[in-house]
């Protein structure tokens, strides 16, 4: 049977008002084929989050409407192992009374931390090849045990990004930083060029998305993928935390990077426009322009401005980033990867990858090959 979240908007409400909802939702569950399996609540942002099991979305209002009148805002599927990574649990914490009504004052509230490891140095001979998986282990040592230190968790790893959960906006950051300059220390004194890429954005679990923290996670990764030199990218969300819990240090930092709202909105629509049609062949600026609603030269003038390249460049180098990836998973060979990102050849794909990253194609896909 599916497994639904919902989000309900409970202004003027207390946590121990939701906790008699919920042990009213227990008791008539059974009416509408359902399990009320737990909830989350926060006092500060008036919001709840039940999790549920039950045969459709209506049956989750149906449930609801019989038990409180508390209609949700919204409901969409989810995944319990997806939920329990970035949440934590998926089941109610045990209580000594189960007669009592179980008072939860637990926000689902994260801060999401995309990274991406980037290696900028050149592989040609084993020996490169080796010095560069060392350094990754190294790495990836180094976000694990920070991750331990400041109670992150590793919620999704693939071959895009790895990506992970904070309760706390203050431990995010101080875990970003300390990731940051771990990492920089060690490329500084082991002679490597390998950079870690770092995007934080924050939000709740079901907002306007039919996707499990959708827009937070989409929002992290785009940053993550801007993130050069070693910076930070944060969102705008998780800079107005840090305001409120009085935390300045992303703001006494070289290396970070806080993104004001309408930035982060022209920034998140450009990317989710690439990530849809960077394939297609007849793409071109003026297509881009539109689809973004503004004209060739605003477009020239805010991507210049947010990222210091020309909207040509940006778009290569999205491109180029893409078929990386790809290369990565193995998708299809060298020339179906070339062509289907719209390069005219196979051989000019291969001098803008080697110029970009410093290595053709196909030697990196055997490394990648011989890494697995």
């Amino acid at each position: 049977m599916p497994i639904y979240m919902d989000r309900h908007d409970l202004p003027g409400v207390t946590a121990k008002d939701v906790a008699k909802a919920h042990k009213q939702d227990l008791k008539v569950q059974d009416q509408f084929d359902c399990k009320a399996i737990t909830y989350w609540f926060d006092e500060a942002r008036q919001t709840a989050f039940c999790l549920i099991e039950a045969p459709s979305k209506e049956a989750v209002e149906k449930m609801h409407d019989c038990a409180h009148g508390l209609i949700p805002n919204e409901i969409i599927e989810v995944n319990t192992k997806v939920v329990e990574s970035f949440l934590g649990r998926i089941e109610d914490p045990v209580v000594a009374n189960k007669e009592e009504p179980l008072i939860l004052n637990e926000p689902a509230f994260r801060v999401i931390m995309a990274l991406n490891l980037w290696y900028a140095d050149s592989i040609y001979s084993e020996v490169e090849i080796d010095r560069v998986r060392k350094s990754q282990r190294i790495h990836n040592d180094i976000i694990g045990q920070t991750l331990l230190k400041f109670e992150g968790r590793e919620a999704e790893h693939n071959h895009d990004v790895l990506l992970c959960s904070f309760t706390s906006v203050p431990q995010a950051v101080m875990c970003a930083l300390d990731i940051q300059r771990k990492s920089i220390a060690y490329n500084s004194s082991a002679g490597t060029n390998v950079h870690i890429q770092i995007g934080l954005s924050a939000g709740s679990p079901v907002i306007e998305s039919n996707e499990f923290f959708g827009q937070t996670i989409q929002m992290a990764r785009h940053l993550c993928y801007l993130s050069t030199d070693d910076c930070i990218m944060v969102s705008n969300s998780v800079a107005e935390y840090c305001r409120k819990d009085s935390i300045n240090l992303l703001y006494n930092v070289d290396y970070a990077r806080i993104f004001g709202r309408l930035d982060e909105q022209f920034i998140n629509h450009l990317l989710q426009i690439l990530d849809i049609y960077w394939k297609t062949e007849d793409f071109s600026l003026r297509v881009l322009a539109k689809k973004m609603g503004v004209s060739k030269s605003m477009l020239y003038r805010k991507v210049i401005a947010l990222t210091g390249l020309s909207p040509n460049d940006f778009v290569r180098e999205f491109k180029l980033y893409k078929t990386l990836k790809l290369i990565e998973k193995q998708a299809s060979n060298i020339s179906e990867i070339a062509y289907g990102a719209g390069f005219s050849s196979p051989s000019y794909f291969s001098k803008c990858f080697k110029n970009y990253y410093g290595i053709v194609p196909s030697f990196y896909s055997n490394y990648v090959h011989q890494a697995l």
